[in-house]
């Protein structure tokens, strides 16, 4: 159904112009066609076939997405890894046993689906179902001007060049722009902002071959049998963290046999070790965790395949105005620690999707437009933010209060926004997370637990005991987080190691206990009995 009062159809007439025909994009593009069939969907992307992506490991949300709205199960059954859960991996020195290293992570297989995505085969095979529903693409192509009416039923206009032709204008009742991180739309319309001080974050990623995962045969023979019998999921195909004091690095198997690997870094207080090149001080960095080395010690990175990107976070605070809206990526990034990149995106495609489906069909959407051109996006962003990641970094290197964190953290992200997707996707999805009154109180509690967990770090910095739990511990979950009222018993467990690290950071007082290999429990262990005597 074409809008009313739209122009006579011609070839340069559309009812909707999507820029970007990557993964949200081409979400939108498929979902549009399937709920309005003779609706005109033109895609313009720049790439003639999209280059290797980062490697992208989903969330229990974005798997939800893919598999309940796009309806993608055969397909990522067949094509992509699915993801054993999350686990992270925490040391002292680099000449630490591997198998001594501290761990979280799940002891059995992961409940819902997730997976390992290569994305440049994810958005091909989305693009082409797009297309192959009636979407009309242009690729390569390059965006020259937009031109956004303000008001009132002109259309708005696109003006693109495909390959070496001319320059091509095509009108649309709306514009979305699934641009990523170039936020053509946001850039356009001065609405693009940066975290900066707030989360100063890089990251630096390629990919490996040869690696020794660690579940190999090369694995097990020098591995101790604790370590071989503790955890019965498959470490390797997790989402594995190797975890340090202000930063991180992701190991991510993907389907071609190589394994995507990179850091992301708060930069005000840690830097890559010195090298030649980025790829050789990554290379250096993750030799210098044990994990890592055991890993790596052979392994060989894909040549002219490193990344670098400074300033992660940004975002726009209003993601739709008088017929256009923004995408995924478009409208804003925080942080990839979680995986949830994907989650916004279905979020926000679905959002805009029934916004628009409303529009075409003639029904009202003048609360749901007015709720997108206001502050839901920024409110939702700045929600997640703080409740999850602003100073993150200045404790992720301290096992004990990481496994808090993690705790915490995936309770209250199954409670609610996983809980919500799978019992009303129809609804739940045209929704922004952490909204409303009940997820702000959510967030706002997570925010504070979260600023807890970083005093607890400065003070046992202050104290010489950060990191003591990060040898001979093992963090295992034998239930696994589930869209379930019993998750509330791991979020009291949470609160558990929350409030002990509390307690046993403050009666802490001593730095000697560093050089004996102890604990933070025997730390204060310790304290209590030469206090008493």
């Amino acid at each position: 159904m074409r809008a009313e009062n739209a122009p006579p159809p011609n070839s340069d007439d559309f009812d909707v112009i999507i820029i970007g025909g990557a993964f949200s994009g081409a979400s939108a593009g498929l979902l549009l066609k399937r709920d309005l069939p003779d609706l005109r969907v033109l895609i313009i992307e720049r790439r003639e076939v999209f280059d290797k992506k980062v490697g992208e490991s989903t969330s229990e949300v974005a798997g939800c997405f893919m598999t309940r709205v796009l309806r993608q199960s055969a397909y990522l059954a067949a094509h992509h890894i699915n993801k054993h859960g999350l686990r992270m991996w925490f040391c002292n020195t680099p000449e630490d046993d591997p198998f001594a290293c501290s761990e979280i992570g799940p002891r059995f297989q992961s409940r819902l689906p997730t997976y390992q995505l290569d994305r440049s085969k994810l958005d091909e095979h989305l693009l082409a179902e797009a297309v192959a529903l009636g979407c009309e693409l242009v690729r390569p192509a390059t965006v020259k001007a937009i031109d956004l009416t303000e008001e009132g039923d002109s259309p708005q206009s696109v003006e693109f060049m495909s390959g070496d032709g001319p320059v091509r204008r095509c009108s649309a009742r709306w514009v979305l722009d699934a641009s990523g991180k170039a936020a053509v739309i946001s850039r356009k319309r001065g609405l693009y902002r940066q975290l900066g001080a707030e989360h100063p974050t890089a990251a630096l990623w390629t990919r490996y071959r040869n690696v020794n995962d660690v579940d190999s045969a090369a694995t097990g023979r020098r591995a101790t049998p604790e370590f071989q019998a503790s955890v019965w999921a498959a470490r390797s195909i997790a989402t594995n963290h190797l975890m340090g004091d202000g930063w991180w690095c992701w190991l991510i198997p993907l389907s071609d046999g190589t394994l995507s690997v990179g850091i992301v870094w708060d930069y005000t207080f840690f830097d890559l070790p010195a090298g030649p090149s980025l790829g050789e001080r990554l290379h250096a960095h993750l030799l210098s965790h044990p994990v890592g080395r055991l890993m790596f010690e052979k392994a060989q990175p894909e040549p002219g395949d490193v990344h670098y990107f400074k300033d992660l976070s940004y975002y726009s605070p209003q993601m739709c105005g008088h017929r256009w809206a923004l995408l995924g990526d478009a409208a804003g990034f925080i942080d990839p620690l979680y995986s949830q990149g994907l989650d916004y995106c279905g979020h926000t495609a679905s959002a805009v999707v029934d916004l628009l489906v409303k529009d075409f069909r003639g029904q009202d959407f003048a609360e749901a437009h007015a709720s997108l051109c206001g502050d839901a996006y920024g409110r939702s962003y700045r929600h997640w933010f703080e409740a999850l990641y602003k100073g993150k970094y200045h404790y992720m290197g301290d096992a004990e209060l990481m496994w808090a964190a993690f705790l915490l953290d995936l309770s209250c992200y199954f409670v609610g926004p996983v809980r919500l997707v799978y019992m009303d996707p129809q609804t739940e999805w045209t929704r922004l997370p952490y909204d409303g009154a009940i997820g702000t109180f959510v967030a706002r509690f997570m925010a504070f637990y979260n600023r807890r967990l970083r005093r607890i770090a400065e003070k046992r910095r202050k104290k010489g005991i950060f990191g003591l739990s990060n040898l001979h511990q093992r963090h295992l979950l034998a239930e696994n987080f589930s869209p379930h009222p019993r998750v509330l018993r791991l979020l009291l467990k949470g609160v558990f190691v929350w409030i002990k690290a509390e307690i046993t950071t403050a009666l802490a007082t001593s730095r000697r206990a560093i050089s004996a290999g102890q604990n933070t429990d025997q730390v204060v262990a310790a304290e209590l009995a030469r206090s008493s005597s």
